[in-house]
């Protein structure tokens, strides 16, 4: 696993796009730490960091990056150019009850009808500009759960914290899969 770059912009703990041949994974953490359930994305990543075992399992962990993105945009395009997966992680508001989790092809972001965290413009521009200098990743998916609470605190509500293990599993999901179609790692 390469790392944990703190809020997509440490040098030193993120993916540097020039790390030689092989297949690059990503996970995007974003979200508020302060703002209740917005701070989802990255509490999973500061969580799939602690536990090393579960990336570890996966076939190719080396190729994995996990990136708490906070609240940035554009300055992670370095972090995500022509990857080979990148799952991002966030709440997702589609007026659903509260802990429900959602699971998207990451391209209908670029259609600007769902509405993630209060960073909704970042994301969507991120994805965007990639698409533009011709840099999407092969496969994007958006795993999210809908909040119940996003305004001044720093723990997640209790819908919103019982459907994180699952939200976990499916991250690692779309990993594996990716991994052993590209006949990564083994």
């Amino acid at each position: 696993m390469s790392g944990v770059a703190g809020g997509g912009l440490d040098p030193g703990g993120g993916l540097d796009p020039g790390d030689g041949p092989g297949r690059r994974y990503v996970v995007l953490g974003l979200g508020n730490r302060i703002q209740g359930d917005e701070a989802l994305g990255s509490l999973v990543i500061e969580r799939l960091a602690a536990d090393d075992a579960v990336i570890r399992a996966l076939p190719d962990p080396a190729s994995i990056d996990l990136v708490d993105g906070g609240t940035v945009g554009l300055a992670l395009l370095p972090l995500l150019e022509d990857v080979d997966g990148l799952v991002v992680v966030d709440i997702i508001d589609g007026g659903l009850s509260p802990g429900a989790r959602q699971d998207l092809d990451g391209t209908l972001l670029l259609r600007r009808d769902i509405v993630m965290g209060v960073h909704d413009l970042g994301a969507t521009e991120l994805l965007a500009t990639l698409q533009l200098m011709g840099a999407m990743p092969r496969r994007i998916r958006v795993v999210g759960i809908q909040p119940k609470r996003v305004d001044l605190g720093t723990e997640l509500t209790s819908e919103v914290e019982a459907s994180v293990p699952e939200l976990i599993r499916t991250v690692l999901g779309h990993l594996r899969a990716w991994q052993t179609e590209d006949g990564s790692g083994g």
